[in-house]
């Protein structure tokens, strides 16, 4: 019974002496193998991620050009803005090179240069442009709101002093709203260029104050010369969606109001640039302009 005793109390003070963590390669290699194998599985995610956000907004590039392109220059009459072909495709946004020239007679005005963007989950940013010497002018629009004698009277004499071969700037209301075929039956005038004629397609909106401009050249180059400057607004109108919604009034836009624009179809005024003193003078005389303000001249016409 002795012997049993004293040979369990010496197990026992060899189990007390043993170290209580013993290393077990097997165990720490299958640790790094697992570390190993998530590392591995969190950067395959990460490429797919990759490639499938290059893949999305592959699809994009068209859209981004043309809607929000079009839109920046809708929601600027001031600035002659110019749109880049080339669209850039990054795994987090696809993006589009812009300039803007402040709307002057010989396109020598302030520049400004930036990038449309569209980020992954779908918000658009643009470059801030400076409030130009028209956006005053254009708050007081009041294209189709019916003949104004006074205001008439007071354009013709102010255009009466500018000099007949001075390059000017306009807006030109009108004072009722008119469709294009009614335009070009009615409203010419010597020395027009036909990449002049940009069109205010709505009155005053309570929304951004302005009326909704269209220049159809801005996204739409290989068309804008040969057809209906309507007929494209109402198509870049026929694509906007809910999805628009936010990033359109971001840039100061309604959609509502641009879908209503479209739908109406009608001209309420004009913005001129190149225009000479003569062809001015022959407007502001035609019964269907109400008023004609000058944003600026030019002193020799180019």
């Amino acid at each position: 019974m002795d012997a049993e005793i004293e040979a369990s109390a010496s197990i026992s003070a060899v189990h007390r002496h043993q170290p209580r963590g013993r290393f077990d390669l097997n165990s720490t290699s299958h640790k790094r193998r697992m570390r190993g194998t998530r590392r591995l599985v969190f950067l395959a995610l990460i490429l797919i991620c990759l490639i499938e956000g290059i893949h999305l907004f592959g699809g994009r590039t068209e859209r981004l050009r043309e809607i929000y392109g079009g839109a920046f220059q809708v929601a600027h009459p001031e600035y002659y803005v110019t749109v880049d072909a080339k669209v850039g495709v990054g795994p987090l946004s696809v993006s589009a090179q812009v300039g803007a020239f402040e709307l002057s007679p010989d396109l020598q005005g302030p520049r400004v240069d930036g990038t449309i963007a569209e980020n992954v989950l779908g918000l658009i940013s643009a470059p801030h442009l400076p409030e130009a010497k028209m956006s005053q002018l254009l708050r007081s629009f009041k294209g189709g709101e019916g003949v104004d004698d006074m205001s008439k009277s007071q354009a013709r004499e102010a255009i009466a002093d500018l000099p007949q071969d001075a390059s000017i700037t306009a807006i030109v209301e009108l004072a009722s709203p008119m469709t294009e075929d009614e335009i070009n039956a009615k409203l010419q005038a010597s020395g027009l260029q036909s990449d002049a004629l940009y069109l205010f397609v709505s009155g005053s909106p309570e929304v951004s104050g302005i009326p909704v401009y269209w220049r159809p050249c801005a996204v739409y180059e290989r068309e804008c010369e040969n057809t209906s400057s309507i007929s494209l607004f109402r198509r870049w109108a026929a694509k906007l969606d809910w999805t628009d919604t936010l990033n359109l009034r971001a840039l100061g836009l309604d959609i509502d109001v641009l879908r209503q624009a479209a739908h109406e179809g009608k001209i309420y005024g004009l913005l001129t640039y190149g225009y000479s003193g003569q062809s001015i003078a022959e407007l502001i005389e035609k019964p269907e302009v109400r008023t004609i303000k000058v944003v600026a001249t030019s002193s020799t016409r180019s």
